[in-house]
């Protein structure tokens, strides 16, 4: 075998092994559309949310109750203020009239809310089914809206059957701002979302970051919620009452 022929195996070869390292490290898959970004990549742009009725007791834990109102949101402002870590996106909350589509006056692009989708998952072993959903910011009736299954069961610490809205919603939001699903196991935006334990702990993953950095390019965001968050003073004041209404007791 010729010099030149040994050379050009070994370069088949070296390309080959890159190809699949990359194809390995990177398995995510963009949606093919994204919300326009006028000053190009890296640089900020805003897109409002709103809740169209996710505070009105729909959504149900396991023991029938409804899912508190301040862990919804709470997890959904988490999963928001997640992947504004990677990229420089400014979510901004708007307020939302409540009404359907086509009465409906004031929404914001990213619109949360609850429906049916298909109900809790078959027995093992079966796959499980959608707990939620979402539509890619362009060619979709609804845009950027995420939609939450209520008839599924929901808790705070998320399992495979009983979900967390802060996994599903940090999954959705992926699809949201042009992501699609990834074949990496444990990534945000594998088909089967990562549960995440409780408030505090959500995450974005490395597949994650590879992906909405291609789509938007690096950068960090901010999350502006229409609920305030309390002031140094207001703080004070709330440890003071605290205080006084335990000496009292004593």
């Amino acid at each position: 075998m010729s010099g030149l022929h040994r050379r050009f195996i070994l370069l088949l070869l070296v390309f080959a092994a890159g190809s699949f390292s990359v194809s390995v490290a990177n398995g995510y898959v963009l949606a093919g559309s994204k919300w326009p970004q006028p000053g190009g990549l890296g640089t900020p742009l805003t897109l409002t949310y709103s809740f169209q009725n996710m505070f009105d007791g729909g959504l149900k834990m396991t023991n029938g109750q409804p899912l508190p109102n301040s862990l919804i949101r709470s997890s959904i402002e988490e999963a928001l203020r997640v992947w504004t870590t990677a990229v420089p996106i400014n979510f901004v909350e708007v307020v939302d009239d409540g009404l359907p589509y086509g009465s409906s006056t004031k929404y914001g692009q990213i619109r949360f809310r609850h429906t049916y989708i298909n109900g809790p998952d078959p027995p093992p072993p079966a796959d499980p089914i959608a707990k939620a959903q979402a539509y890619f910011p362009s060619g979709d009736q609804y845009p950027g809206d995420i939609e939450f299954d209520n008839s599924d069961p929901w808790q705070e610490s998320g399992t495979q059957s009983v979900p967390d809205i802060l996994g599903a919603a940090t999954h959705e939001l992926g699809h949201a701002i042009g992501l699609n699903h990834t074949d990496v196991v444990g990534a945000n935006m594998y088909w089967i979302f990562h549960r995440f334990q409780g408030l505090g702990t959500a995450q974005l993953f490395p597949d994650d970051i590879a992906g909405i950095q291609l789509v938007y390019g690096p950068g960090t965001g901010s999350v502006t919620s229409l609920v305030p968050e309390p002031t140094t003073s207001a703080l004070m004041l709330i440890a003071m009452l605290g205080l006084s209404l335990r000496r009292r007791s004593r």
